[in-house]
């Protein structure tokens, strides 16, 4: 009946539309909020936005929870551990959980081809730990996309693509007991 998405991404996505387009890349997360079974929004490494989208989850009443890359990075440096941080990314979501991964929510590094690439962004494994933890969490993960993995000129950002692919995979299949 109702559900909240994990949102792991460089930017918030919650412009009404973007020059002119309304289903626009940088739309995703606002249309997606039109749906009514979507309860929470939990938004975790966003490093670029703009005015628009911070009223917008100003005005969520906490229906948009955002873990910003420099709210993680900050605690890290103030010795809060990534798995506590991690503890209330997962706390703050509902029971039922979709995630959306965007490529750029990682390092550039990781993917220097995606589309609108931000500096800062996480590191494969932290972001492996998070859905792994998420995963052995009580909450149910029914779906998943992974997105913006664009090709270069090497294969290397088909290479992080399909293993965050595989580890999803594993994540979706451990939270719904298909796999220990």
């Amino acid at each position: 009946p109702t559900y909240g998405i994990l949102q792991i991404d460089a930017h918030m996505d919650l412009r009404n539309s973007f020059e002119g387009f309304t289903y626009s890349h940088a739309s995703i997360m606002y249309n997606a909020l039109e749906i009514s079974q979507i309860s929470k929004l939990v938004q975790v490494g966003i490093r670029d936005f703009c005015a628009e989208e911070n009223e917008y989850v100003k005005k969520s009443k906490s229906r948009v929870e955002v873990f910003s890359y420099a709210e993680v990075s900050k605690n890290k440096f103030e010795g809060m551990s990534w798995k506590k941080q991690c503890d209330q990314i997962i706390a703050a979501l509902p029971q039922i959980v979709h995630i959306s991964f965007d490529i750029d929510g990682l390092d550039p590094k990781l993917c220097p081809n995606t589309g609108t690439p931000v500096p800062g962004g996480f590191e494969f494994h932290e972001i492996t730990y998070l859905l792994s933890e998420l995963a052995k969490s009580k909450k149910k993960i029914i779906s998943f996309d992974l997105n913006e993995v664009s090709p270069g000129k090497d294969d290397w950002d088909g290479n992080v693509g399909a293993r965050m692919l595989f580890h999803l995979c594993g994540v979706l299949a451990k939270s719904n007991g298909l796999v220990k």
